[in-house]
């Protein structure tokens, strides 16, 4: 698990950062979506922290998306992806070189 996250938690980080961008929209725009400071929104988008049941159905919401879709997205991520993000990937990279 990279960071303490399971890769599920990972996947919908990523899935959630993919729908964001599709909207052109941001993790500051999260902050009063979920009523969170930025500082929190951002431990999440940079895998430090899972998001929670609760702020995934925000998420979708405010995104206008149904939880279901965000969870495919992140069950596409699955099928198509390492758990890995990329970071990881690219810090594992380093170190083998």
């Amino acid at each position: 698990m990279a960071n303490g996250l399971t890769p599920t938690s990972t996947r919908i980080i990523r899935a959630v950062k993919a729908e964001l961008a599709r909207r052109d929209k941001s993790g500051v725009n999260l902050t009063e979506a979920l009523e969170l400071s930025s500082n929190a929104i951002y431990e999440r988008l940079r895998y430090e922290k899972p998001f929670n049941t609760d702020e995934i159905e925000r998420i979708a919401n405010y995104l206008g998306i149904t939880v279901a879709d965000l969870l495919r997205s992140a069950q596409l991520d699955w099928e198509t992806a390492p758990a890995q993000p990329a970071i990881e990937l690219a810090q594992t990279a380093e170190v083998a070189a």
